[in-house]
């Protein structure tokens, strides 16, 4: 008699126990999908470069241009064109900022074919001419600086695949200079050497930001 009883304690203590894990699975939630965003980790947030202005530096830069260069400008370009013709000088270059990331992914891959790595971006002012994309607008071009063997400077990828130094690509300028003949200067180059390393895609040479008079909410 006691054993029967004993064999029914334990069915019930069982049959518990399976009630109550039925239980607990019937009340579980159902498990939320994890956005994917929320899965990959933060990007770490970047200090300030040293290199930061205030407002009121940026401010006082464009006033000392505007008041030691512009006048100038103003005055050369009103002798250079029709009488009457006002010219308002150009006073900012802007690029998109997707643009910038993107040409700056693409300097590193190029440069990584030519096994070169550029350590900096230089800013060169320019001036489309009378005849150019923006008649008499100043403007600037962005080109990526590196040091090859024991020189340093502007780099292009040449028909090689190799990095090579834009200084030395004007006739006279090097080993590897004199490489379009009959042209004797830079300025007379400089359309065919943007023209034909594009089409080898060899330049790193970027232009054609927009560009104009400040906006009247900046400074």
């Amino acid at each position: 008699m006691k054993m029967m009883k004993l064999k029914v304690s334990r069915l019930h203590v069982g049959l518990l126990g399976i009630a109550l894990i039925a239980m607990g699975a019937c009340n579980e939630q159902p498990k939320k999908d994890v956005a994917p965003e929320m899965m990959t980790q933060e990007e770490e947030e970047v200090d300030a470069p040293k290199e930061i202005i205030s407002l009121n530096e940026a401010k006082e830069l464009c006033e000392n241009y505007e008041n030691r260069r512009i006048p100038s400008i103003v005055e050369f370009e009103k002798e250079e064109s029709a009488e009457g013709e006002e010219f308002v000088p150009t006073q900012f270059v802007a690029f998109n900022l997707e643009t910038l990331k993107t040409y700056i992914k693409y300097v590193e891959q190029e440069s990584q074919k030519a096994k070169v790595t550029p350590d900096s971006l230089r800013i060169y002012l320019g001036n489309y001419g009378k005849e150019g994309r923006d008649p008499n607008r100043n403007t600037l071009f962005i080109l990526p600086t590196a040091k090859l063997g024991s020189d340093y400077g502007g780099f292009y990828i040449g028909k090689d695949g190799q990095a090579k130094l834009i200084s030395n690509y004007w006739p006279g300028g090097g080993e590897n200079g004199g490489q379009e003949e009959g042209l004797k200067s830079k300025a007379t180059l400089m359309p065919i050497f943007t023209s034909s390393l594009l089409q080898e895609g060899g330049s790193l040479i970027m232009n054609y930001g927009g560009s104009g008079p400040p906006p009247k909410t900046d400074f």
